[in-house]
């Protein structure tokens, strides 16, 4: 009896040890690739090529290091190892989709180029440092989805960024010539960093969801279901521009008062008959009284 008590309490122990997070399903891993792909195409202005190239890059650099987190944690040197290996291969991979300018931008922002970091017995997504509201999407699900399942990763390509060999059919902006590795944080692991993220972005769009001009012309998704494409467009176009038609002139009023100068010139011509009318039947009328007195005066004289 006390053998099985004491083999209870070591099980429960170890279970204590685990890290919370554990391996993701597969389910969760296309909600957290799609939430983070989703997050840098409101803040960097991805065009809908973009949009589904950065989603399968995010897939697979979390298909990748899933099962090594937990071993990440623990601070087992394979483990990080591979998990660094995992994010220099991604954010190679980004370089060639995003512009210079993006890429800039997503250096400079932590939790885009720094997905997970580690926490005690945890690991987690800066993303959600700031983006709070885990059912709220800017745009719609990439239109593979559900179906991608990693065959653009460079595992299939002999080891050669799939983006990189098919760049000049989808982009001709200009690419980041800088180093894409990044360098380990102290002790090795993918940790906070001296600088954690300040939270100062504008919370704001949180609720408003105001897109990015110039890159995306689509409404934001204000729940998690999807029901309409509301995906980035695939070209910038400029908005259109309103020409203001100025109406033609009729005369020295326009063509949209031409109706109301018809009606009162009818008026007036009706007005001015009825007046000529009134003064005729005036006239005739004084004509006939006038003549009726020279005719009583002439009964009298006779």
């Amino acid at each position: 009896m006390r053998k099985l008590t004491t083999i209870g309490m070591m099980i429960l122990m170890l279970g204590m040890s685990i890290p919370t997070m554990g391996a993701m399903s597969n389910s969760r891993m296309r909600k957290e690739a799609r939430f983070l792909t989703d997050r840098m195409a409101y803040e960097l202005g991805l065009n809908a090529m973009q949009y589904d190239d950065v989603y399968e890059v995010n897939y697979d650099f979390l298909n990748g290091v899933r099962y090594l987190m937990d071993d990440v944690v623990r601070g087992y040197g394979y483990a990080i190892d591979r998990y660094y290996n995992c994010l220099d291969v991604r954010n190679d991979d980004l370089h060639w989709i995003l512009s210079d300018r993006q890429y800039h931008r997503f250096l400079q922002t932590e939790y885009f180029s720094r997905p997970i970091y580690t926490s005690g017995n945890k690991w987690l997504f800066r993303i959600y440092r700031v983006y709070t509201d885990v059912r709220h999407f800017y745009f719609g699900k990439p239109h593979h989805y559900a179906t991608y399942k990693g065959h653009h990763h460079r595992d299939h390509h002999h080891g050669v960024s799939y983006y990189k060999t098919n760049r000049k059919e989808h982009y001709n902006h200009p690419v980041y010539q800088g180093p894409t590795k990044v360098d380990r944080r102290p002790g090795n692991k993918p940790g906070m960093g001296n600088k954690p993220h300040t939270g100062k972005v504008d919370r704001k769009h949180e609720n408003k969801g105001k897109p990015n001009a110039g890159h995306v012309n689509a409404a934001p998704v204000k729940s998690g279901k999807d029901k309409v494409d509301n995906r980035p467009s695939r070209k910038e176009t400029p908005a259109s521009k309103k020409v203001e038609r100025k109406p033609a002139k009729v005369g020295n009023s326009t063509a949209k008062d031409a109706p109301k100068v018809k009606r009162e010139a009818a008026k007036r011509t009706e007005v001015k008959a009825k007046e000529n009318s009134r003064q005729s039947r005036n006239a005739s009328s004084s004509r006939n009284a006038t003549r009726s007195s020279e005719a009583r005066r002439t009964a009298r004289n006779k």
